[in-house]
C-alpha cells in the first residue's frame, strides 16, 4: 500500500504520517478489533515504511516529548522484532535524531557538501571515503554496515533502455 502524502501541508504531511505509524504499530499489536478491520486480509509479518526527508519527522532539535518522535524511536529501537522497518532519506544525516541515527543498522551516502561531511556524524568515516562523498557521481553510493569491513563504494547500473548512457 503506498499513502502519497507530497500534495498535503507540510503540518497534515506530518499529521498524517504520524497516523499512519500508530496505525502501523496497532495492527502489529492487535490493538484493532477484528470487528472493525474493513479488511479480511491477515496482518502482514513484515511492514516497511519509506520516508523521504526524515529530519521533518524527526529533527535533532525535536522537543522530547513529540508524540511523532516517539513512535519513529519505537520503530528503531523495537520495530525489526515486531517486523517494522524504517527505511528512511534525506539530505542532511545530521539533522536526524541521535537515537533514531544509532539505531540504523545500514547506511547509504549519495554525495553530499564538505560542511555536512565535517560534522561529528562522519567523524567515523575515513578521509578517503569523506572526500569521495563530496564528489560522487550520479548513481554513485557509499555503503556502510556492519557486516562489511571497510566502506563500499557501489554504483548503480543505468537503466536497461539506457546501457550506451552518458555518464
Amino acid at each position: 500500500m503506498v499513502v502519497d502524502i507530497a500534495g498535503l501541508t507540510e503540518q497534515l504531511q506530518c499529521l498524517v504520517f504520524g497516523d499512519i505509524i500508530r496505525s502501523v504499530y496497532s495492527l502489529k499489536h492487535g490493538d484493532f478489533d477484528s470487528e472493525n478491520r474493513t479488511s479480511t486480509k491477515p496482518v502482514p509479518k513484515k511492514v516497511i515504511i519509506f520516508v523521504d526527508e526524515l529530519n521533518k519527522y524527526a529533527p535533532s532539535t525535536s522537543s522530547k516529548s513529540s508524540p511523532l518522535l516517539a513512535n519513529l524511536l519505537d520503530i528503531t529501537e523495537r520495530g525489526r522484532s515486531e517486523g517494522v522497518v524504517l527505511f528512511s532519506a534525506e539530505q542532511f544525516r545530521s539533522a536526524i535524531h541521535d537515537r533514531i541515527k544509532g539505531n540504523c543498522g545500514t547506511n547509504v551516502y549519495g554525495r553530499t557538501n564538505a560542511i555536512e561531511v565535517s560534522r561529528p556524524d562522519y567523524k567515523f568515516v575515513p578521509s578517503v571515503y569523506a572526500n569521495m562523498m563530496t564528489r560522487l557521481r550520479k548513481g554513485d553510493l557509499i555503503i556502510h554496515h556492519p557486516v562489511f569491513k571497510t566502506l563500499l563504494k557501489i554504483q548503480f547500473p543505468f537503466p536497461s533502455y539506457n546501457q550506451g548512457g552518458s555518464k
